[in-house]
């Protein structure tokens, strides 16, 4: 029989749940996730990473969570083959709430990349927030790398860190934020993490990951200071080349749909929409009315 939502009970995550619940992200058919440089571990002691279990038997699990914005994001959604999206989020928003109201903060967000649940979160008291693309340049050419910008661009150190963090929090809107640990984490990857400077001052930095044929740019920014004067362009430059040189095929970046500059450097570089835009939602963690409220 299909479970309700008085069939399952919710609780904190423990570390004995982990190796139960990572064999469910890699069994179910339905599990958003975008951990990016993290896992399931570092999060297992945050009170928004919750379990909802039938019988003893952990059937989902979701995790709100916060970095160095104060919009928190829901991290991950996964149910058990069988189990309806509707009861899972029944069980498991009204306390992912009132744990990420508790650490302040006025929103969660969500990049909704499945429709199963893209379609789910309207009916939760969710509201369309911004528009994603995916954009994709497919072929070997680039244009001439003749910019003079002044700038020197070099590998990111972790010296750089906090500058980076500063820079970050000038060059994006407070949802888009990243904090000191997430860029440590990024420093300690195998990929392409750069920054450029001017006049001694860091003035934009870039990181990309190709672990394959296809590359991600997961990061650009330049400071307002430092915006227009073709920084942007020299560090996209630079990431093209070096992905190029590795012999990716293929090269992807995701940006806002409203975010023109953004697009046109892209643009310029040969870079083309792919696919549908995806909305990010977002709810209010301020409003008491903002919990669930019907299961489909």
């Amino acid at each position: 029989m299909p479970l309700a939502r008085a069939d399952l009970s919710v609780r904190p995550a423990r570390n004995d749940d982990l190796p139960g619940l990572r064999c469910l992200m890699e069994t179910s058919k339905r599990a958003h996730l975008t951990l990016d440089w993290w896992t399931l571990d570092d999060w297992v002691s945050n009170p928004a990473f919750l379990v909802a279990q039938s019988d003893q038997r952990a059937v989902g699990f979701g995790i709100g969570v916060r970095d160095a914005s104060p919009v928190a994001w829901l991290r991950a959604l996964v149910a058990e083959d069988g189990l309806s999206i509707g009861v899972l989020l029944d069980a498991l928003l009204p306390p992912m709430l009132d744990a990420l109201r508790t650490q302040g903060g006025p929103t969660l967000a969500c990049l909704a990349w499945p429709e199963w649940l893209a379609e789910q979160l309207p009916h939760y008291g969710f509201e369309s927030m911004a528009r994603v693309v995916t954009l994709c340049k497919d072929d070997e050419s680039a244009p001439g790398r003749n910019l003079v910008t002044g700038a020197l661009v070099r590998k990111a150190q972790p010296g750089d860190l906090e500058a980076i963090v500063t820079l970050d929090h000038a060059a994006f809107d407070v949802e888009w934020w990243y904090g000191p640990t997430t860029f440590h984490r990024m420093l300690n990857t195998p990929a392409h993490f750069i920054v450029a400077e001017q006049n001694g001052a860091l003035a934009g930095y870039a990181y990309g990951d190709a672990p394959g044929l296809q590359a991600h740019i997961s990061r650009l920014a330049v400071h307002p200071a430092h915006q227009r004067r073709g920084l942007g362009a020299e560090l996209l430059g630079d990431l093209i080349a070096h992905f190029l040189a590795q012999d990716v095929t293929r090269i992807t970046v995701n940006t806002q749909t409203d975010n023109e500059a953004s697009l046109r450097l892209y643009r310029r570089w040969g870079f083309a929409p792919r696919g549908e835009p995806v909305t990010v939602w977002q709810i209010s963690l301020g409003d008491p009315h903002g919990r669930p409220h019907a299961t489909i």
